[in-house]
């Protein structure tokens, strides 16, 4: 039986910590100082690190997604999502194009797990009328504005192999609270220098995608909210120490970089399925990733 003293220490523990900001380079900084300041050591598969507990990081403005806190980062970003909406779980499908990274974690045909784009957008579904998991999510909200169902399941029972890459979210759930469209992202694991600030940008995106989809049809008096990440471990390894002192030692960039808004979902929609960018969001995609 757990001693009390020892109890009091799980409980204590068990406390999330809210970490909120208004642009994403705001939220990577503050994710950084909490866990030099909270971090405890640990030795995992990916490195040895510093890893914080229960965070959940709150993006107030789910458009202001750009993190520009590191070099390249604008391009790694757009080339990421680039890979997102091509689907691909073959690494030269996408990501490895984004980082050669990927490369690494690619099983022996060249498969990988953690192209997000492929479950959110190209998964099937048992429901023959309903062609993918974002499709789920907008039938739900249309038919009840305070639907509990409407979820994207990214971490699977089929990933429980022993793969190099496990994905780390497990799934998006979208909901209207107080007239808002927000998305709660739910995280097994995040790295606040190379997981963070991309995921964020890409789950954001989604947030404001479904937002504009529920607007176009006709979804009344909604506006859009936050997108959180609830990540149960969050750290910074080794390997990335120097450039967390960086960015938490450095000034947030003050001039944001902002994506176009997304004005119409059905457009935005088409270039992604079809690999074109009519729409001005996909534009900035396709021009920041060359």
């Amino acid at each position: 039986m757990l001693s009390l003293q020892t109890t009091d220490s799980i409980l204590n523990g068990l406390k999330s910590i809210d970490i909120h900001a208004n642009t994403v380079d705001e939220l990577v900084k503050h994710g950084i100082c909490h866990i030099l300041d909270k971090g405890d050591r640990v030795s995992t598969r990916a490195g040895d690190a510093l890893q914080a507990y229960d965070v959940n990081y709150l993006l107030l403005d789910s458009r202001d997604r750009v993190h520009t806190a590191r070099p390249q980062a604008v391009k790694y970003f757009a080339r990421e999502l680039c890979a997102y909406f091509q689907g691909s779980l073959k690494v030269d499908g996408g990501l490895s194009k984004a980082s050669k990274f990927w490369n690494h974690l690619a099983d022996q045909n060249g498969n990988i797990n953690s192209n997000y784009g492929y479950y959110v957008f190209y998964q099937p579904v048992p429901d023959v009328k309903i062609s993918s998991q974002y499709d789920w999510v907008i039938k739900r909200l249309c038919d009840n504005r305070d639907s509990r169902r409407a979820i994207i399941n990214i971490n699977q029972g089929m990933h429980k192999t022993a793969t190099k890459d496990f994905p780390c979210t497990v799934a998006i759930n979208y909901f209207i609270r107080e007239g808002f469209l927000c998305s709660k992202v739910f995280s097994r694991s995040t790295d606040v220098i190379t997981g963070l600030p991309y995921d964020m940008g890409f789950f954001s995106f989604l947030t404001e995608l479904v937002y504009q989809d529920l607007v176009d049809r006709g979804v009344p008096d909604l506006k859009l909210g936050y997108t959180m990440m609830a990540s149960n471990f969050t750290q910074i390894y080794d390997r990335h120490a120097d450039k967390a002192l960086d960015i938490s030692n450095s000034f947030v960039h003050q001039e944001a970089v902002m994506m176009p808004k997304i004005t119409n979902a059905s457009e935005v929609l088409e270039d992604i399925y079809n690999g074109t960018s009519n729409s001005e969001v996909m534009k900035w995609v396709y021009e920041n990733a060359t």
